[in-house]
Parts: C-alpha cells; structure tokens; sequence
C-alpha cells in the first residue's frame, strides 16, 4: 500500500475513491452468476490502472476493509472455483450429449483454468494501489453511536457495527482531506445497495448523504458508476 500524506494527496489534487469490503470481493466472485456483467469488470480494470499511476485517481481503503477481506477471501475463491467447475461438469455432460447425435469435439474453456487465481491477482494490485484510511481513535466510539441511532448503514435488527466503522472511518479521513484543502471529486463505492441505496439502488439514503454531503462524496453502486462519477 502507499502511505497516507494528507498533504501530498491534496497536492495532486487527483479524485478519491473509497472502497467498500463488498466491492473488493466482488470482483473476485463467480464469474458464472447472471448478475456479472463485462462493462463492470473493464471499470475494475480501467480504475485499476488509474489507481496504479496514482495521478489520476487516489484509492483509499479503511483499516475495516482489510481485516474484512481477509475474514472473507478464502471463501470467496472457493465458491467461484467450485462454480467453474460446475460449469465445466455441465459443458461436458452437454458435450456427451451433442456427441450421442454425431457432433464430435468437447468445448474448450481451458482459458477459464486460472481466473480464480488472475482476479486475485487484480484484487492484490488494488490493495498494492491503495493508500491505507487509519481508523482513529475515535471511530468505535461514532460508529457506536451511529448503530444506536440506527443510521445508515446501521438499521433496526441488523449487527452494522462493522459497516459503520467503515463509514465512520471515510468520513474521517475525507475530512481531514478536505480540510486541507482537497477540492477534487471523492466517491465512496459499495455494491451493498440494500444498507446504503434502499429501493432506489443508486441513491444513498437521506440521513447518509446529510453526512456526505458537507464533504461533497458522492455514492456509487458498482466500479462502473465510480468511474463515470470520477470522471475518468
């Protein structure tokens, strides 16, 4: 990761996207599910090589974040190899099929071996880019807070603790940024829309974007809204 300089990021004065736990380990899922779409993974890449220069955009990511990540990685990758796989058991009973008929020739997918092991690859780059949010002394405390009042992403019923940490942690930081003197574009991403978004799925909820607000961040549901949000 790259160190975190409140000064040297306001000098680049390049935009800043915060990321969420969920849109980290999005990336590295089940290729195979209907909701994976390739404009979605060419923003991933697109941002990635971005964030890589540095110039053109800043990727922030929380203390929470990681120690996330790394609660969830592991089982993340096995449910998308055990998902290729079921993909392979599938072509090849098709393939069995369309042979019994006279069309010889099994379907080739060999370039699907490694994807488990390319989109870590892509997920440690991002980690690699990234500059380390700390969370404060103060942040329990707020995110606490926070939960008590069950404000977003905190709600009624639900352990948010760990999500309101994170926000608590963003808002932090980009404070801090700002105060310094940031005036470009911050954009925190997070495909969990059902704590953030509500109904809508692309709106934050009222009492979250109050917050966000007079920090002027903005909210995006998945990587390809961070970058048109960016700019980039």
């Amino acid at each position: 990761m790259q160190p975190f300089e409140v000064g040297g990021i306001v000098a680049l004065n390049a935009p800043v996207l915060c990321l969420d736990t969920c849109s980290l380990l999005d990336m590295m899922r089940d290729p195979t599910r209907d909701t994976v779409r390739e404009p979605e993974r060419r923003a991933i890449y697109d941002l990635l090589t971005a964030a890589e220069g540095r110039a053109a955009v800043i990727t922030l990511v929380a203390d929470q974040v990681v120690t996330e990540f790394g609660e969830h990685v592991d089982e993340v990758e096995k449910e998308a190899a055990k998902a290729l796989q079921k993909l392979r058991d599938e072509l090849a009973r098709i393939d069995a099929v369309a042979a019994a008929y006279g069309s010889g020739g099994p379907t080739d997918i060999s370039h699907l071996d490694d994807h488990v092991t390319r989109a870590r690859g892509i997920v440690d780059r991002w980690f690699a880019a990234a500059t380390p949010a700390a969370q404060a002394g103060h942040i329990p405390a707020n995110a606490w807070r926070r939960v008590s009042q069950a404000r977003t992403p905190a709600r009624k019923g639900k352990d948010s603790m760990k999500d309101c940490v994170v926000v608590e942690t963003y808002l932090d930081v980009v404070g801090a940024l700002r105060g310094a003197g940031l005036q470009s574009k911050v954009v925190f991403v997070s495909s969990n829309k059902k704590d953030y978004a509500g109904e809508t799925g692309s709106t934050l909820k009222p009492d979250l974007a109050a917050d966000f607000a007079p920090l002027s961040m903005e909210y995006a549901p998945n990587m390809g809204a961070a970058k048109h949000l960016l700019g980039l």
